[in-house]
């Protein structure tokens, strides 16, 4: 028996290893198309805040101490106990609070129904605050 040439020996390897390669990605696509398990009913996450007393205050800014910077802006107390000082418009940039007492409060409010939605930490984007009207 004569030995094969080179180039028909690697001409048989590429084919057999060819094969392997058929024959795996056959068995891949066949497990792909299985069901996946259900996915887990959600769980409720436990809420910290649910029976706390939240109340929003405003306040007017308007000194040195805030950077020179004016307007309007919140703080909201947890059971009495200051948790968010807000002096400025969150989510935007610069130091000015908010342009009046109502937008002041109403942002306030929006905070206190995210901690009572359990939305922790509970921000604020830019469209919020503009689909509420609250940025000038």
């Amino acid at each position: 028996m004569e030995p094969l040439p080179f180039k028909s020996f690697w001409s048989a390897s590429v084919i057999i290893a060819s094969l392997g390669i058929v024959s795996c990605a056959e068995q891949k696509t066949k497990t792909d198309s299985d069901e996946a398990p259900p996915a887990p009913a959600p769980t409720v996450a436990y809420n910290p805040y649910e029976k706390s007393e939240i109340t929003v205050e405003v306040f007017k800014v308007d000194s040195l101490e805030n950077s020179g910077s004016t307007g309007w802006g919140y703080d909201i107390l947890i059971n009495g106990q200051l948790y968010i000082h807000q002096p400025n418009i969150p989510a935007v940039m610069g130091n000015n609070g908010f342009s009046s007492e109502e937008k002041a409060r109403e942002a306030g409010e929006l905070i206190i129904s995210k901690i009572r939605n359990n939305v922790l930490p509970p921000s604020v984007t830019v469209e919020e605050l503009e689909t509420k009207g609250l940025l000038e």
